[in-house]
C-alpha cells in the first residue's frame, strides 16, 4: 500500500470517519460517519478545485434532508456548483457539545474536501436552534443563514424544561443563559459581521410561532443594524408545504451569497431634489405623481413621460398627505402654520378647489396630516395631530376623523396619541395607523384598527414598537397587501416592510430620512415613489427630495 494512502487511511481513522455510498438517489450522496456521528456529503458534478461553496444543513436527522423533500432546493444548489453538507448532533437544541461537533465537522470539510472557510448555513425547524448558536460563535465562518421555520427561541420550542438535560442544567439555569444560549438573544455577532438572513415562515404555525421566533429575529436584526428578509405565506403552519421547499427568494439568496454574486436590492433612484418638507405623494389617474412641499406650501407634479417636476398648486394650504378619488378629484389634508387651511379639500377636474371639511362638532380640525379612503371609494379617513403651528387650538385630543360623502365628519376614534399615517388593509376589514409622537419617551408604534359596520375604529392592537427610533410617518398598501413605512432616521432611514400581522419583512435603506410613499397603477404597480430627505452632500444641508423604486413583483 502507498505510504501516502496509509498515512491518509490512519488520519481518517483519528477522525473517526467512515464512509459509504447511498444507493436508488438521484443525487450522490456520501454518507459519513464523522466521530461516531451519521453525517453526509452531496458534492455537485462542477466545482472550483478548492474553496469549494457550500451549505450547511440543520437538522439531520433520520430522513432529514431527503430528496423528496429537499431535493428542488439540493438540485438548485449542485448546478450553480454548491456542495451540501450536514451531520446528526442529535436533539441537541443549540447546546455547547453539539455547537463543538459542528466546527470539527466545519474544519474536516474545510481541510478535507476544499470547502470554503465560510458556508451558507440553511436550518429547517429545530435546525434553527443548532445553526443559530453555532453561527453565533463562529459568525467569521458563515456567508448567509437561510431558514425554513427555523426555531430561534428556546422558550417557544422545545420549551426551557424539555430543552434543559440537554444543557446539563435545570430549566432556571437555562433561563438564565439564555443570553449566550437562545438565538434571538445572541445575534448581534451576526449583525457586527454583516450576515445576512431571510427566513421563510408561514404566519398560523402553532408549532414554532412566526412572532416569537422568525418575526422576533427580524425586529432585533434591524435594531442591530443587520439586513435582513422575512417572506410570511399567509395561511401555511408548521407543514410540509411545497412552497417551503421550492422557494425561489430563499434558493436565489442562498446561491448568490455562496457564490459571490450581487445580491444588492432596489437602488431610490432620484427624480427631484429642493424641497423643504416633501410629503403626501399620490398618483393620478395619467400615471403622473403629485406630490407637497409643505414648508413651500405649494404641491408639484412629476410627469414619468417627461421626467419633469412642475408647480401644480401654489399656496395649497400646507398641503400635507394627498390622495385620489375614484372619479380623479384630488383629496388634500391641509394643516396647520401659516398659511394652514386646516381642513380637508377637494380638488376637481377642472382645477377648482374647495373644502370638503374644516371642522368636528364646530370645533375647527387641528392640522389635518394623512389619509386614505375606504374600500366603498367614499368614505374618507383622515389623522388630525397637531406638530407645527401656533394657531389656538379647538379640538383637545388628537384623533383621527371619518368624513361622509355628504360632508358630516364623524370621530373614528381617539384611542391613539398623536396619529400620522393610515391606509386600509387588503380586504378593508382594518386600518393601520402610525401612532408618531416625537418626544423621548413617546409613542411610535404601528397599529391596526377593525372597522365598525358603522365606519368608526376598534379594537386597536400594537403591531409594531419602534422604541426610540424614529417611528413611522406615511405608509402604502403594496400589491400583495404588505405595509410599506416610512420610518427610521440616519443609518435605520428606509422603507419598512411589515406584513399584515406587523411582522417586519425587510427595510429597503434610503439615503435620507423619508416622510411618505405611495405605489403606482396598472404596469406600474410594483413601482414606489417615495418623499425623503435628499442624499447628503458636503457642506450642504440636506433637502427634501421625490425618489422611484422599482420593485420586484
Amino acid at each position: 500500500m502507498p505510504i501516502f494512502l496509509a498515512k491518509f487511511i490512519i488520519s481518517l481513522l483519528a477522525l473517526n470517519v467512515f464512509s459509504y455510498a447511498a444507493i436508488n438517489e438521484k443525487f450522490k450522496w456520501e454518507r459519513l460517519k464523522f466521530e461516531g456521528r451519521d453525517a453526509f456529503v452531496i458534492m455537485p458534478k462542477d466545482h472550483t478545485k478548492n474553496q469549494i461553496p457550500w451549505v450547511m444543513y440543520a437538522p439531520t436527522l433520520r430522513g432529514l434532508p431527503n430528496e423528496r423533500d429537499e431535493g428542488w432546493m439540493i438540485r438548485h444548489f449542485l448546478e450553480s456548483g454548491i456542495a451540501v453538507a450536514g451531520i446528526d448532533i442529535g436533539e441537541s437544541y443549540g447546546n455547547p457539545q453539539g455547537r463543538k461537533i459542528y466546527t470539527n465537522y466545519h474544519n474536516f470539510l474545510v481541510a478535507e474536501k476544499g470547502f470554503d472557510q465560510k458556508a451558507c448555513l440553511l436550518a429547517r425547524s429545530r435546525g434553527g436552534l443548532m445553526l443559530y448558536n453555532w453561527a453565533a460563535e463562529n459568525p467569521n465562518r458563515v456567508k448567509c443563514i437561510a431558514g425554513i421555520y427555523p426555531v430561534c427561541d428556546l422558550r417557544s420550542y422545545p420549551g426551557l424544561n424539555r430543552a434543559a438535560p440537554a444543557y446539563g442544567m435545570n430549566a432556571d439555569e437555562l433561563e438564565k443563559s439564555l443570553k449566550i444560549n437562545n438565538p434571538v438573544e445572541n445575534l448581534k455577532p451576526l449583525a457586527d459581521s454583516k450576515v445576512p438572513i431571510l427566513h421563510i415562515h408561514g404566519n398560523i404555525d402553532r408549532v414554532v410561532p412566526l412572532k416569537s421566533n422568525s418575526g422576533d429575529v427580524a425586529k432585533r436584526y434591524q435594531k442591530l443594524g443587520g439586513k435582513m428578509q422575512l417572506i410570511v405565506p399567509e395561511g401555511q403552519g408548521h407543514n410540509m408545504w411545497k412552497g417551503f421547499f421550492h422557494c425561489e427568494e430563499l434558493v436565489n439568496f442562498v446561491i448568490a451569497h455562496a457564490t459571490g454574486k450581487n445580491v444588492a436590492g432596489p437602488e431610490p433612484e432620484l427624480l427631484w431634489e429642493g424641497g423643504a418638507f416633501t410629503e403626501g405623494p399620490a398618483v393620478g389617474p395619467d400615471g403622473s405623481v403629485l406630490f407637497s412641499d409643505v414648508g413651500a406650501d405649494s404641491i408639484y407634479k412629476f410627469s414619468p413621460e417627461k421626467n419633469k417636476v412642475t408647480t401644480f398648486r401654489e399656496k395649497s394650504g400646507r398641503a400635507n398627505g394627498l390622495i385620489y378619488d375614484s372619479q380623479g378629484n384630488l383629496i388634500a389634508c391641509e394643516g396647520a402654520n401659516t398659511g394652514g387651511g386646516r381642513r380637508i379639500s377637494i380638488t376637481s377636474k377642472n382645477g377648482k378647489v374647495r373644502t370638503l371639511a374644516k371642522e368636528w362638532q364646530g370645533k375647527r380640525f387641528n392640522s389635518p396630516n394623512d389619509l386614505a379612503i375606504d374600500s366603498s371609494g367614499k368614505n374618507i379617513y383622515f389623522t388630525d395631530p397637531r406638530y407645527v403651528g401656533e394657531e389656538k387650538r379647538e379640538i383637545e385630543f388628537e384623533g383621527i376623523f371619518l368624513v361622509r360623502p355628504d360632508g358630516t365628519t364623524d370621530l373614528a376614534t381617539r384611542d391613539v396619541k398623536k396619529p400620522n399615517g393610515i391606509i386600509f388593509s387588503k380586504d378593508g376589514q382594518k386600518v393601520f395607523v402610525a401612532d408618531h409622537e416625537v418626544t423621548k419617551e413617546g409613542s411610535r408604534q404601528l397599529l391596526s384598527f377593525n372597522v365598525t359596520d358603522e365606519g368608526k375604529l376598534n379594537n386597536k392592537e400594537i403591531l409594531h414598537d419602534f422604541g426610540p427610533s424614529r417611528g413611522i410617518d406615511g405608509m402604502a398598501l403594496g400589491p400583495r397587501g404588505n405595509i410599506y413605512a416610512t420610518a427610521g432616521s440616519g443609518k435605520e432611514a428606509g422603507i419598512y416592510v411589515f406584513e399584515p400581522g406587523g411582522n417586519l419583512l425587510e427595510v429597503i435603506s434610503l439615503p435620507g430620512d423619508p416622510t411618505n410613499c405611495t405605489f403606482g397603477h396598472g404596469k406600474n404597480s410594483s413601482t414606489l415613489y417615495v418623499t425623503a430627505q435628499s442624499p447628503k452632500k458636503d457642506n450642504e444641508k440636506q433637502s427634501y427630495a421625490l425618489y422611484r423604486l422599482r420593485l420586484e413583483k
